[in-house]
């Protein structure tokens, strides 16, 4: 045998495999039914954990976890099916696979990474559907989590799509961790010479009286000395909202029952000029 000459037992006899070079009309016509029933079968499973979510409130984490794997395990199988359908022999489906897998890898690096991404997410599970996370500069509740990114709508309404190979570099702040309720803090600013303690009283007493919180877990309120363009005293007010969907509403609701009070009793009347981040309180 030449020097040359490829061993037996690595020659590669590309005349005996049966590469999918018989499409015919009949295949094709079988993956788009294929296609079109997964995406089917995929929007009839999401409107049905939206459903159980909704009827059932204590599994409506548990329907958003289940949606994006279903959703992905699907296409994982129309996918397989579909190699099956135009390569039924296995000499023939192994080599569509290396086929594809050679052509992926070339043109579409970066959305295997953002893949991989997305299933490193969700074997990881840093946060998941209804959480209410910060992400780099976005901050909202996430809605979505697919292979390639995942999104989530901030409180003022806007959505933002992060791709998920960023979010393996980015530090991810999970505020509720998969349960309804999560902390809402409230920062307010009053003149430098405001008593501590009757600051600590309003702020401890307005959280308390909000309809929104969760009066199981305790309240907290702690006053800081602070100096931006002129000496204030910050009051934080740390509370439960026992559903994250209404932080907006409740850290708005504190704000205005505390504002109110230091209104009604003369607190702010000591500043010289505009309060730090120019509102009153």
């Amino acid at each position: 045998m030449p020097a040359f000459a490829h061993p037996p037992f690595v020659a590669i006899e590309l005349d005996r495999i049966s590469l999918p070079g018989e499409v015919t009309p009949g295949k094709i016509l079988e993956i788009i039914v294929l296609v079109v029933a997964a995406w089917a079968v995929i929007r009839w499973l999401s409107k049905l954990f939206q459903l159980l979510g909704g009827k059932i409130p204590r599994s409506r984490f548990l329907m958003k976890l289940l949606e994006p794997a279903a959703r992905i395990g699907i296409w994982f199988a129309a996918i397989f099916i579909s190699i099956r359908i135009l390569a039924p022999s296995h000499e023939a489906f192994l080599a569509s696979l290396a086929s594809m897998g050679l052509a992926i890898g070339l043109g579409a690096q970066d959305l295997i990474k953002n893949v991989i991404g997305g299933l490193v997410v969700l074997v990881d599970r840093p946060y998941q559907l209804g959480d209410r996370v910060r992400i780099g500069d976005a901050y909202g509740e996430i809605d979505h989590v697919g292979l390639r990114s995942t999104k989530l709508t901030t409180p003022d309404d806007t959505r933002v799509t992060i791709p998920n190979l960023d979010i393996l570099t980015q530090q991810v702040h999970n505020a509720n961790s998969g349960v309804p309720d999560c902390q809402v803090v409230t920062d307010l600013y009053l003149p430098p010479g405001t008593d501590p303690e009757t600051a600590i009283g309003i702020g401890y007493e307005a959280a308390a009286c909000s309809p929104y919180l969760l009066a199981e877990k305790p309240i907290v309120a702690l006053v800081s000395q602070g100096f931006d363009q002129q000496a204030y005293l910050r009051l934080r007010v740390k509370a439960y909202v026992y559903d994250h969907r209404y932080e907006p509403r409740m850290m708005s609701d504190v704000t205005s029952r505390a504002t109110s009070e230091f209104l009604r009793l003369g607190l702010l009347e000591g500043w010289k000029s505009r309060p730090p981040g120019g509102s009153r309180a």
